[in-house]
């Protein structure tokens, strides 16, 4: 088969000639058909994500059909159209026993990060990690349901969001876009806030009750004046590089007594103040959500296949053009996601 390969960390990928995965007993092996791209691509392809190897094949939103069963498998077949959820797991150890298996103890690695993922023409997977879609739902779309919907998705739910809360939304790219549909699905009052006229117009599109220009006006002042001074019960913290920071602060300052600070978008490295005072006085939690559970990627499915919310893709291009589309999502954050097709 062919394959997008990383060998070396910094440098383009490699459209190469590569082995033919096989599934084992409990696998499936699937013929990748769309990657969503995000910012954690590039991270592990700068070598920052210290625990990804050379040579690697990235894509751990993927999504495609599959093409043989191994040994044992008995709740897909060939032909079924499925979302593949990237971190493998041991089912065993006491985090995936209490319900947490995002944070499994004995995890062998994620697909397209430590494991070899959907830049790859196939991909076998365990066969507790697919999750099947319905026949009304475009593979490109479907990529995004195992990542950019699955994560705020659980995100949202470790901080307890309540029909009728305000949220703020700091950062309006893929995650932000998603994570705004699935708090309008609850009931939430979004406010979206970015620097970007053209993401703050597609938040008022998927449903934003207000939207701030970050660029030209204060998001504290605007947040406050916009709930009679109380603040926000959430706010979401999804958005990259050198503004996390400042926007961590501003999270803390326009959040109601109670607030909950989410925390998604992150860069390595970075540090921020915090007044402990400030936390205790206003009641405030702090809650940092990282990745999604199989459970998370089938709610997900089922609001896609619904149409009660729409994956919002920027573009599709092709695998073999994996290298300028990283270059056109590193030099400017696209509305929405970025989509490879095989």
């Amino acid at each position: 088969m062919k394959g997008m390969v990383l060998k070396e960390f910094g440098q383009p990928l490699q459209y190469e000639e590569v082995p033919d995965p096989r599934p084992g007993p409990g696998q499936v092996l699937i013929e990748s058909k769309a990657n969503g791209l995000c910012a954690t691509d590039l991270k592990v392809v700068d070598g920052l994500v210290k625990s990804s190897p050379v040579p690697l094949m990235l894509g751990h939103e993927n999504a495609g059909i599959v093409v043989e069963t191994g040994p044992g498998v008995d709740s897909v077949q060939p032909g079924d159209r499925v979302v593949v959820v990237a971190k493998q797991t041991c089912d065993r150890c006491r985090m995936c026993r209490s319900g947490h298996e995002e944070m499994c103890l004995n995890s062998p690695g994620r697909m397209g990060m430590e494991i070899d993922g959907g830049f790859g023409q196939y991909v076998a997977a365990p066969e507790r990690n697919l999750v099947k879609i319905g026949d009304n739902v475009p593979l490109g779309g479907a990529s995004l349901i195992g990542g950019t919907l699955a994560s705020p998705l659980h995100a949202i739910r470790m901080a307890r969001v309540q029909l009728g809360e305000t949220a703020v939304i700091f950062g309006l790219g893929g995650l932000g876009l998603h994570a705004l549909q699935l708090l309008c699905c609850l009931g939430v009052k979004v406010i979206g806030v970015d620097v970007q006229p053209e993401k703050l117009e597609k938040a008022k599109e998927l449903g934003a009750s207000a939207t701030v220009d970050a660029a030209t006006e204060d998001p504290v002042k605007a947040v406050l004046d916009m709930t009679g001074g109380v603040g926000a019960e959430v706010a979401l913290e999804i958005v990259g590089g050198a503004a996390v920071p400042p926007v961590l602060q501003q999270c803390l300052e326009l959040l109601a007594p109670g607030g909950r600070l989410v925390i998604l978008g992150y860069h390595y490295g970075q540090a921020f103040p915090i007044d402990p005072a400030q936390l205790v006085y206003k009641w405030i939690q702090i809650i940092a959500s990282h990745n999604h559970s199989v459970q998370d990627v089938r709610d997900t499915a089922t609001l896609v296949n619904d149409g009660r919310v729409i994956p919002v893709i920027s573009e599709l291009a092709p695998m073999q053009e994996a290298n300028e589309a990283m270059d056109r999502l590193r030099a400017g954050d696209p509305i929405g996601r970025i989509v490879l097709e095989w």
